[in-house]
């Protein structure tokens, strides 16, 4: 963690992280992730639920992430 907080990338990715975290808290305490009053689900592409669709997102978000940090910008290669 000490090396990531040393280089400007290593802190942009934390700061995606972080960010991330942050707007997955806000979107469950909006209640984004909660069924409408009358019990029916909101369905996106006819199949996925809404906390499925921001589970997945934010573990896309995760992954690039991850994939543009440890590939390009890896002090340690």
């Amino acid at each position: 963690m000490r090396e990531m907080l040393e280089h400007a990338p290593g802190r942009i990715y934390l700061l995606v992280l972080l960010l991330s975290v942050i707007l997955m808290a806000v979107a469950v305490f909006m209640g984004v992730t909660d069924a409408p009053a009358d019990g029916e689900p909101i369905l996106v592409f006819g199949w996925m639920t809404m906390p499925l669709v921001i589970g997945v997102v934010f573990v896309i978000v995760w992954l690039i992430a991850y994939l543009i940090y440890f590939t390009k910008h890896w002090p340690y290669r």
